[in-house]
């Protein structure tokens, strides 16, 4: 007879996890609409780079998620060189339905008096325009990593120096002084702690109109039941707005086991999918696939509106390890690092990994978030689209990388010194 375990919830969270990301908590989320700009024949496209992974960093140090949706292609030759977002951000220009939804054209150039400019936004409005001659090919084609983030926060209403902005290490300070990470290793909290936010500056963005709560959805193991036990997980949805959980998939592929149903090969001694203290719904909501012997994933699919806040329940089926088919199950230390999938009915879903501290997975403690369900995206309820003002300007001008800043700085001193050290008394 198989052994289950215990193990009593504590912590809210997931720790790190050998050859397991680390996970970040992310309880607001935001969506932008990328754009791509072609002529009016659809030819000469501009290239889109967001710098997904290089903003979805800088953003989580304020528990805030980047959503990019699928790209938007407009065919304009008019908008593919404007000297201002104000020109591109026009009716009928590519814009998402959803008004709640960022979007950003990324245009071949932006000329202007004052010089090429890197983006220019709205300062608490919806609109960014993004240069992609001049971010793509900065520091030889690196790219200019912090720009699209730098931009979007003038949507959130923050600017140059507002907020705590002005230091060289700052995300909003201007393009002209702000010191422009390398490679991703550099942005806070690594490295050069390059594109950081104060503290002003994240209550000031979290509290943006277009800020989205993440549904929280937890996944406790808390059986103690033989393997034949109906309670071994507890699904609890703590809060989510108007949304439902849509389906949540179970990955044991990265702890090496599978589900074990039946008492058929793999596994001969094997129990079923059992539910049990349905709180807020019926079993007749939960359709399962994938239980099937030496299957490694599972998904449980819900019904409309069945599992919302405020909901819960329990659930068991026989897992084993795959070097050890019908031993004593799987162990809390050997299920840890197994992938929990979640989708909700707004259409964002993310992806948790079971915690070898607290035994928990998280909706809102992200490893990865998942591709959008654009068919279910909706404006918020009570939304009042936000109007802004042209947001100030990021002029291209000569930004000499950390080490050459360094370089020039410390020859600037040893000249200084060298002059005073050659005066001679009078």
């Amino acid at each position: 007879m198989k052994s289950w375990f215990y193990v009593a919830a504590a912590v809210l969270g997931i720790g790190a996890l050998p050859g397991v990301s680390a996970a970040a908590t992310i309880d607001l989320y935001f969506t932008v609409n990328p754009i791509r700009v072609c002529n009016d024949a659809g030819a000469s496209c501009t290239t889109v780079n967001t710098f997904s992974a290089q903003t979805q960093k800088i953003y989580e140090q304020a528990g805030v998620a980047p959503v990019f949706l699928p790209t938007t292609q407009i065919n304009s030759t008019a908008s593919l060189s404007v000297p201002s977002v104000s020109n591109v951000a026009v009716a009928g220009n590519g814009q998402s339905s959803d008004s709640a939804t960022i979007n950003m054209w990324f245009v071949q150039n932006m000329p202007s008096s004052s010089g090429t400019l890197f983006g220019e936004a709205f300062v608490g409005g919806n609109g960014v325009a993004i240069n992609t001659s001049a971010v793509n090919s900065f520091n030889s084609g690196v790219g200019r990593m912090d720009t699209v983030a730098h931009e979007m926060g003038h949507n959130f209403g923050l600017g140059h120096t507002t907020f705590g902005a002005g230091g060289a290490n700052n995300l909003l300070t201007a393009g002209s002084t702000r010191s422009i990470p390398g490679g991703i290793g550099d942005i806070t909290p690594d490295g050069a702690a390059l594109d950081q936010l104060t503290a002003a500056q994240i209550t000031q963005l979290r509290s943006s109109s277009f800020m989205r709560s993440v549904p929280h959805v937890t996944v406790d193991i808390n059986g103690s039941t033989p393997f034949d036990t109906n309670n071994f997980f507890k699904v609890t949805f703590s809060s989510g707005s108007t949304s439902f959980l849509k389906s949540m998939t179970i990955d044991l592929a990265p702890v090496n086991a599978f589900f074990d149903p039946t008492n058929s090969p793999p596994g001969l001694a094997g129990s079923p999918f059992q539910t049990s203290s349905l709180v807020g719904l019926l079993n007749s909501d939960i359709t399962a696939s994938g239980n099937t012997d030496g299957s490694k994933k599972l998904t449980l699919n819900f019904a409309n509106n069945a599992f919302t806040a405020g909901d819960s329940f329990d659930f068991g089926i026989d897992i084993d390890k795959d070097n050890c088919i019908d031993c004593f199950g799987a162990t809390p230390q050997e299920l840890a690092g197994a992938l929990f999938s979640f989708t909700f009915s707004d259409g964002f879903g993310s992806q948790a990994a079971m915690s070898g501290t607290s035994f928990l997975a998280d909706s809102t403690d992200i490893m990865n978030v998942l591709p959008f369900d654009t068919s279910l995206l909706q404006t918020p309820p009570g939304f009042i689209p936000p109007v802004g003002t042209i947001g100030p300007q990021d002029p291209v001008l000569p930004e000499p990388g950390s080490v050459a800043l360094l370089g020039l700085a410390f020859s600037a001193l040893l000249a200084a010194r060298r002059r005073k050290e050659g005066r001679t008394p009078r």
